[in-house]
């Protein structure tokens, strides 16, 4: 008699020896198999699999990443743009640790001026026309509009523009029924005369009202201001041309004694809607020599260094405005200050730029809109590591032992939230602190990776051409603020470092873990992923800082290749 034990080992022997033969036999290509019994084979009913029987959890995943959006790379920076941007982690939605989750760019609306070059000659007063009309350009960018300049190629695309050359007008009228044409063919959107700056704050309730649409029923125009500014929709807009043309007609008979300048003296007052003029400045002929007489006086003298010297003095009242829009200063993050001077010196160096005096051609003065004004960083977790470290030789047990989840965070957002409270929550605050609608005009945010790496290094000059599109004016290039200033003995900052090893120290280091971040090599690629997923909340904010920033780059870029062709594109002259 055959032992129990034997007889379920003799059992087991089969079974494999059985599912050997079936699989081995399943498996057969078909096409080395005997004609006859691979003719069999083709009418062998398919036999249902698991994922047939709709069971959840032997089905393929249903999730795919979203699909990639025009212009969502640019270098290593990846984004998705959705409503879900406030979610902790992007990986979450687009399935990509590297692609970050950014909110919806907002809608910028066009804001329009009118050049017409057709008489200028002279290349001095082109270029002095070109600096105004770059100032003015960015002014407007950097409150959250599209500025465009049309000219009279755009005015005799309007059905309208037949119609006026028939008119007998001065020239200063046709000038201006010119500009509303030039508009009218364009559509909805703000008209501004080039010699109107926005000059508040990016939050003014009027730049805000203004960003969000024209009016469709009327046309806004601004009290004591006349010319400065108009918003209205397509229709509207040559619905008041078609009146002004009849208007000019009526009075065809007494044309000697029409005193009519400007569209405002025919078309009737209805089709207007009245608003206050205060965050817009208006930079008239009548207004300099009231507020401005030194200026006054060079223009008359020397008409185009006068041009040049009023673009300068906009550019410090757009200065001043700004510096007056944080009475108490700017703030420059640096958690543990111990270790993190290297990480926020480029840091201090905007900053100090930002709140030199403004420079003009005269003493310091105030807006023509405000006669009463005042005078006067995001590290990457394997480098934070490395600095607290003090050497960028960091092991994954010392990552998992030594250092806590997440540092970054904890310490920047802990005077706003409770100490007790995990990543997750403090990721979405951070992300609303750098890209909700109140944080754009008053926030400026990069990686630390993106700045210099070496003590008392100037920031790059297209770095700050890049930053003078956000903030709407010249940031000040002497002291060294930037690379073309910089002298041959650098500035240090060993006193601002409370740290035995000192500032050099800390650059080596910083240095030596960008090297790492870019190396290619498994081992070192290796340590960057253990303080990512260490620290997954630090990495999600760096990931979506470094997206926001570069969207704005490319949307900035975008917009100024397809202006390139008009006056005043120029980055910098």
């Amino acid at each position: 008699m055959i032992p129990h034990r034997s007889t379920a080992l003799l059992a087991i022997i089969v079974f494999v020896a059985l599912l050997l033969v079936i699989f081995s036999s399943s498996s057969a290509p078909t096409d080395v198999l005997p004609e006859e019994v691979a003719n069999v084979a083709k009418y062998r009913p398919n036999l249902p699999s698991l994922s047939d029987f709709n069971l959840p959890y032997f089905r393929p995943s249903a999730h795919k990443p979203p699909p990639e959006q025009k212009n969502s790379t640019s270098g290593e920076s990846k984004w998705f743009s959705d409503w879900s941007w406030m979610n902790p982690f992007s990986s979450s939605i687009t399935l990509d640790e590297n692609r970050s989750v950014l909110p919806y760019l907002p809608q910028r609306p066009s804001v329009y001026t009118y050049y017409d070059s057709h008489n200028k000659k002279d290349k001095a007063e082109e270029n002095a026309d070109a600096q105004l009309i770059l100032a003015w350009r960015r002014a407007w960018y950097a409150q959250g509009f599209r500025p465009v300049v049309l000219g009279r190629g755009e005015a005799m695309r309007n059905p309208y523009y037949e119609s006026v050359q028939k008119l007998k007008l001065d020239s200063k009228m046709e000038q201006d029924l010119f500009r509303w044409l030039a508009w009218g063919h364009m559509g909805t959107g703000l008209l501004s005369d080039l010699l109107c700056f926005p000059m508040a704050r990016y939050d003014d309730d009027m730049l805000s009202y203004l960003r969000r649409g024209a009016v469709p029923t009327h046309i806004t125009k601004f009290d004591k201001i006349r010319n400065c500014l108009f918003a209205g929709e397509k229709a509207k807009i040559n619905e008041a041309i078609n009146e002004a043309i009849k208007k000019v007609g009526e009075k065809k008979d007494d044309q000697s004694n029409d005193k009519s300048t400007s569209m405002l003296d025919l078309v009737p007052q209805d089709f207007f809607k009245v608003e206050n003029p205060s965050a817009f400045a208006y930079y008239t002929s009548s207004t300099i020599t009231t507020h401005y007489s030194g200026l006054a006086e060079h223009i008359h003298s020397t008409p185009k260094a006068g041009r040049l010297a009023l673009v300068e003095l906009i550019n410090s009242h757009l200065h001043n405005t700004f510096q007056n829009a944080f009475p108490a200063g700017i703030a420059v993050l640096k958690p543990f200050p111990e270790h993190t001077t290297a990480l926020v010196e480029p840091s201090l160096r905007l900053a100090k730029a930002l709140v030199q005096c403004p420079a003009g051609p005269m003493p310091i003065s105030c807006p023509p809109n405000k006669p009463t004004c005042h005078t006067w960083t995001l590290p990457h977790p394997f480098t934070l590591i490395s600095l607290q470290q003090n050497s960028e030789e960091v092991t994954t047990s010392h990552i998992r032992r030594e250092t806590d989840r997440d540092p970054w965070l904890k310490e920047v957002t802990k005077d706003q939230l409770k100490t007790e409270i995990g990543g997750s929550p403090r990721a979405m605050y951070l992300k609303q602190a750098v890209a909700s609608p109140t944080a754009i005009g008053s926030s400026l945010w990069m990686t630390v990776e993106s700045l210099p790496s070496e003590a008392g290094q100037a920031l790059p000059s297209d770095l700050l051409d890049e930053f003078e599109w956000q903030f709407g004016f010249k940031i000040p290039r002497d002291n060294k603020a930037d690379a073309k200033n910089e002298g041959e003995k650098k500035e240090t900052v060993q006193d601002a470092n409370p740290s035995n090893e000192g500032v050099e120290t800390e650059y080596e280091i910083l240095q030596k873990a960008r090297d790492i971040l870019k190396s290619k090599e498994s081992n070192r690629v290796s340590i960057k992923d253990v303080a990512e997923a260490w620290n997954l909340a630090d990495t999600e904010v760096w990931r979506f800082v470094r997206a926001y920033r570069a969207r704005s780059v490319v949307e900035r870029k975008k917009w100024e290749e397809e202006e390139k062709d008009f006056v005043g594109a120029r980055l910098r002259e």
